[in-house]
C-alpha cells in the first residue's frame, strides 16, 4: 500500500481549506467513509475474485474532481483492471481443462509414431489452437462478471453504476439486484446528507486521523472550516475557552480530541471566540467516538449547541435578582415574602429590626402568627383572600394600614403594600411594610389641633363677650359687697353673685385653655415646690382613703410654664385619679429630667427636642378602656354620670400643655391604673421667676392713663375704677381715637388697652405704633381672648408682656398698674437692673415657716 500523503501537502494538492479552496457540502460516497457506515469493504464481492486488504493498495486519487475516491494501484484504470483480472482467471481455467485431453492425445501419438519435428510442430499448433480457443471463450464469458464486480465495488463506496443487460438470466438477475441496492443506498445517502446539513446545531465528524470528513452548514459558519481540516494541527481562525471565558482550552482538551481518544463527552461547556471582531459564542458540546463492528476506533462525532442566548438570559436574570436583593437589603421599608397560605419565604433585615424576629426564626412560619394581634388575624386572612381574588381578576395591588405587634409585645402601626405573582398553581405575595406609628400620631395630633382650633374659634368670640360681662359683674360686686357689709342677708346675696361670676370665669378659662387661646404668663417655675403646694391642698380634699406619695427628683430642672395653670392641671389630674379609685388607692406625683431626641419629640408632640422636665401623675384605680383612651382629651367627653363632670378637665390640661410647648401622654390598663406624663420645656435660666400674687393693700396713684376699650360698658367700668384709684384717665373707643389723642400732644404715662378691637388696628398694633416713637412707654394689655394678637417670643405667646386677663377685680387691676408704673426703665424701654436684695426670699421663708412652727 502506498504511504499516505501528509495533510498539508494533500490539502494544497486537493484545494482544501488552508490551501486556497476546496469542495463544500457533504459528499459521503467520495469521502471513503461509506464502508464504515454500511459494512462494505473496497475489496468487492466475496469469492475468488475478492481482493484482500493486503492486495488492496489504495490511496487518494490525484483527480481534483474526485479528491477522496479510493483507487487501486494498477498501471491501468480500475475498470480495465477488473476486466483483465477476471478474463485471465477464466481463460486459465478453460485452457487447463482443454489442455489435458490434447496433451494426452499428443503423447499417445508420440509413442506410436515417435518424436519427429513435424510431430512437435503439430503438437504446438494444436496447443496454440486450444489456448486461443480458450481465450476467445473466456473473453466472451467474462464481460458480465466484470460488470458485476465493478458494480459491487461502486456499491461498496456508495456510488451508482449502470450494468448493460446480458443474455445470461442469472447474471441479469444479479445485475438487477445490485442496481436496486445501489438506488436505495443512494436515496438513503442523500437523505442523510440533507438531514445533517439542515441541523441547526453544528455537527462535525472526523476520522481516526483527526481529519474532518463531515461538517454541516452551522459548523462551517461557526468554525469557518471545511472537510479535510486537521482538528489537531490545522491553522485555526478561532480560539476555544473554558466556561469562564478567560482560560484558554488546550487543543488536547477539546471535546473532539478527547473523543478521538475514546472518551464520551457530555454537556461540556466552552466558549468559542473568533479571531475576527465578532461576538463570542457559548456552546455545550456532546462528543462520541466512532467504532466499527470489531471495536476499532474509526473517528469521532461532535454535536454543539449554541446556548449564548440562554446564558445571556440567565446572566440577566441573575443580575436582576441581585439588583432586586440589593433593593430589598437597602430599602427603608421592611420586605416580607410569603406564599398564598401566609408561610414566610423571605424576611429582610429591615423586617428583623421592625418586628424583633430574626430571619431564621421567621422563615417557614405563618406571618399572621408573628406580627398580627390575635383579634386581627381573621380579618387579615380575609383581606389576603380578597386580594388574591382581585389580583386574579386583573387587580394591580393593595395598600392598607393595620396594627402590628412586636416580638416584645408592644403594638405599632404599619402601612403594607402588597403585590402578588403567579407561580405554578399558587401565588407568591411580596409585601413592603413601613412603620407609620409616628405619622399616625402626627395625624391624630393634627386632627386634635384642628378640632381644638375649630372649638377655639367657636368659643373665642363667645368668651370675649362673656368675659367682658363677667368683668363688669366681678368688678361691681366688690363695690356692692362693701355697701352691704353691715347687712348680712344682702352680703350673702353679694357673695352668691361673686361666686357665680368666678365659676363663669373658670368655665371660659377652661374652654380657652383647651383651645389654646388662653393668654399665659410662662416663667421659670420650681415644679417640685409647686407639687408640694398641690399635695398640701389635696391632702385636705381627697380624703383619707387616698394615699398621696411623691417621688420628686432632687436635681429636677425648673420648667418654663405658667405656674397657676400648671397647678390647676395637676389638681384636675388628681381629682380624676380620686374618682377612678372609689375604694381608695395610691396617687403618686413624680418628677425627673429627660432629654428628648427629634424622633421622641415628634412622637410626643412637644414643640422642640432637647431638655424637658417630666411630671408623672399615676394612680392605682380602675384604668381606662382602650375604646375610651383615644377620646379622653376630647372636649365634653366624660365617663362620669350626668351632672358629675363637664368633660373639660382633661381637655383643659391637654390644651394648656400644648400651648406651653410641651406634650402629654397617657398609659392605662384596665384594673391596673393610669399614668399621665407631662413633658415641659426646661427653663433656660434667663426667664423671669414667677411673681407670687401677694395679698397686699390696694394702692393707687396720680399718673395719667390712656384707656382704650371698645365695649362701652367695660369702658365706663374701667374709667370709674381708675378714677377711684386716683389716676387721671384719657378714654378712647378704638385705636384711631387713641392715635388722635396722642397726635394732639396730650401727655400720658401708661397705655391700658384691650387687645381685640374693631377698626384699622388691634391693641398690640396700637402699642407697637406708639412705642416706635416712645420706646420708654409703659403698656398694660387686657383681654379675655387674644385670638393670636399677642406677639410670640421664643415660640411662646405672652412671655414678658404685661397682661391683665378678663375678668379681673379691682385689686388685680390696681396691682398690675403699679407693677407697670413702678418698673424702672431706661430711655430705650429696657428695665434698669436693681441691686439684689434678700428681702423677698426672707419674707417667703417666714411665710412658709411661721415662728410658732420653728
Amino acid at each position: 500500500m502506498e504511504p499516505r500523503e501528509d495533510a498539508p501537502n494533500r490539502d494544497r494538492r486537493l484545494g482544501l481549506p488552508g490551501a486556497g479552496g476546496g469542495s463544500t457540502g457533504v459528499d459521503w460516497g467520495r469521502r471513503g467513509l461509506s464502508p464504515y457506515l454500511y459494512g462494505y469493504e473496497s475489496g468487492g464481492l466475496q469469492g475468488r475474485t475478492r481482493l484482500s486488504k493486503k492486495a488492496r493498495a489504495t490511496r487518494y486519487c490525484p483527480g481534483a474532481d474526485d479528491p477522496f475516491r479510493y483507487c487501486f494501484a494498477f498501471p491501468f484504470s480500475g475498470a480495465t483492471a477488473h476486466d483483465e483480472l477476471v478474463g485471465m482467471n477464466l481463460s486459465g481455467r478453460l485452457a487447463a481443462g482443454m489442455m489435458l485431453p490434447v496433451v494426452t492425445l499428443l503423447l499417445a501419438m508420440g509413442f506410436i509414431h515417435g518424436v519427429t519435428w513435424p510431430g512437435i510442430l503439430l503438437a504446438c499448433g494444436v496447443v496454440s489452437v486450444v489456448l486461443m480457443t480458450a481465450e476467445m471463450i473466456a473473453r466472451s464469458q467474462s464481460r458480465t462478471p466484470a460488470q458485476l464486480v465493478r458494480a459491487a465495488e461502486a456499491l461498496s463506496r456508495g456510488e451508482q453504476l449502470s450494468i448493460r443487460p446480458s443474455g445470461d438470466d442469472e447474471a441479469a438477475q444479479l445485475a438487477a439486484t445490485l442496481a436496486e441496492l445501489s438506488a436505495q443506498l443512494g436515496s438513503r445517502q442523500h437523505l442523510l446528507e440533507k438531514t445533517v446539513e439542515s441541523i441547526r446545531d453544528p455537527v462535525v465528524v472526523a476520522d481516526e486521523h483527526a481529519m474532518i470528513v463531515i461538517v454541516n452548514a452551522a459548523a462551517r459558519r461557526l468554525y469557518r472550516v471545511e472537510p479535510g481540516f486537521d482538528t489537531l494541527t490545522g491553522v485555526r481562525n478561532f480560539q476555544n475557552y473554558y466556561a469562564d471565558g478567560t482560560t484558554v482550552m488546550p487543543i488536547a482538551e477539546t471535546p473532539m480530541a478527547r473523543a478521538l481518544r475514546g472518551e464520551d463527552i457530555d454537556d461540556c461547556e466552552l466558549i468559542v471566540k473568533p479571531l475576527r471582531p465578532e461576538p463570542a459564542v457559548c456552546l455545550v458540546a456532546n462528543a462520541r467516538p466512532l467504532r466499527d463492528d470489531a471495536g476499532n476506533l474509526r473517528g469521532a462525532v461532535i454535536v454543539l449547541r449554541d446556548v449564548t442566548a440562554e446564558r445571556q438570559a440567565h446572566q440577566a436574570l441573575v443580575e436582576s435578582e441581585q439588583m432586586a436583593q440589593a433593593i430589598v437589603r437597602t430599602a427603608l421599608d421592611a420586605f416580607v415574602q410569603t406564599d398564598q397560605d401566609g408561610i414566610v419565604l423571605d424576611w429582610s433585615p429591615q423586617s428583623e429590626a421592625l418586628t424583633g424576629w430574626t430571619r431564621s426564626e421567621a422563615v417557614g412560619r405563618r406571618v399572621v402568627e408573628l406580627v398580627f394581634p390575635e383579634e386581627l388575624r381573621v380579618a387579615h386572612r380575609q383581606r389576603i383572600t380578597r386580594f388574591l381574588q382581585e389580583t386574579a381578576a386583573g387587580g394591580m395591588g393593595m395598600r392598607y394600614e393595620t396594627a402590628s405587634v412586636h416580638r416584645d409585645g408592644h403594638r405599632f402601626y404599619v402601612e403594607v403594600s402588597l403585590n402578588a405573582l403567579r407561580r405554578g398553581d399558587g401565588w407568591i405575595i411580596n409585601s413592603f411594610v413601613r412603620d407609620v406609628t409616628q405619622r399616625r400620631r402626627a395625624e391624630e395630633q393634627l386632627i386634635q389641633a384642628q378640632k381644638t382650633e375649630s372649638l377655639g374659634r367657636l368659643t373665642g368670640g363667645i368668651a370675649h363677650d362673656f368675659n367682658n360681662m363677667l368683668t363688669v359683674i366681678t368688678g361691681t360686686i366688690e363695690i356692692l359687697a362693701d355697701g352691704v357689709r353691715d347687712n348680712p342677708q344682702l352680703a350673702a346675696i353679694a357673695k352668691l353673685i361673686s361666686d357665680a361670676a368666678d365659676r363663669g370665669a373658670q368655665l371660659t378659662s377652661s374652654l380657652l385653655a383647651f383651645a389654646r387661646k388662653q393668654p399665659l404668663q410662662p416663667a421659670e417655675t420650681n415644679v417640685n415646690d409647686l407639687i408640694g403646694e398641690v399635695v398640701r391642698l389635696l391632702s385636705q380634699t381627697l380624703g383619707s382613703q387616698t394615699e398621696i406619695r411623691t417621688e420628686l427628683g432632687r436635681d429636677a430642672w425648673f420648667a418654663f410654664v405658667d405656674r397657676s395653670q400648671l397647678g390647676a392641671a395637676l389638681v384636675n389630674l388628681a381629682i380624676n385619679a380620686r374618682d377612678a379609685m372609689p375604694e381608695g388607692g395610691t396617687l403618686t406625683f413624680a418628677t425627673r429630667n429627660m432629654q428628648l431626641g427629634i424622633p421622641d419629640a415628634v412622637a410626643l408632640g412637644v414643640e422642640r427636642a432637647g431638655d424637658h422636665l417630666v411630671i408623672e401623675v399615676s394612680d392605682t384605680g380602675t384604668g381606662i378602656s382602650p375604646s375610651h383612651l383615644e377620646k379622653i382629651f376630647d372636649p365634653f367627653f366624660s365617663t362620669k354620670e350626668v351632672g358629675q363632670g363637664t368633660g373639660l378637665g382633661l381637655s383643659m390640661v391637654f390644651g394648656f400643655v400644648k400651648q406651653s410647648g410641651g406634650g402629654i401622654e397617657v398609659k392605662s390598663e384596665q384594673g391596673r391604673g393610669t399614668i399621665f406624663r407631662i413633658y415641659l420645656p426646661k427653663a433656660d435660666g434667663t426667664a423671669q421667676r414667677a411673681v407670687e400674687e401677694e395679698e397686699l393693700p390696694v394702692r393707687g396713684g396720680n399718673e395719667t392713663i390712656l384707656c382704650v376699650e371698645d365695649d362701652p360698658t367695660i369702658r365706663d367700668y374701667v374709667t370709674g375704677q381708675l378714677d377711684g384709684l386716683g389716676y387721671k384717665v384719657l378714654v378712647a373707643a378704638n385705636a384711631d381715637a387713641a392715635l388722635a389723642i396722642v397726635n394732639s400732644g396730650t401727655a400720658f404715662d401708661l397705655l391700658f388697652t384691650d387687645i381685640v378691637m374693631p377698626g384699622s388696628m388691634n391693641g398690640r398694633q396700637l402699642a407697637e405704633t406708639l412705642m416706635a416713637g416712645r420706646p420708654a412707654l409703659r403698656v398694660l394689655f387686657t383681654s379675655g381672648y387674644s385670638d393670636g394678637a399677642l406677639p410670640v417670643q421664643q415660640g411662646r405667646g405672652g412671655h414678658g408682656i404685661p397682661l391683665l386677663t378678663k375678668p379681673y377685680r379691682r385689686s388685680e387691676l390696681a396691682r398690675m398698674l403699679r407693677r407697670c408704673l413702678d418698673l424702672q426703665v431706661d430711655f430705650q424701654g429696657d428695665p434698669v437692673p436693681q441691686p439684689y436684695s434678700v428681702q423677698p426670699d426672707l419674707e417667703r421663708f417666714l411665710r412658709e415657716n411661721p415662728p410658732e412652727k420653728m
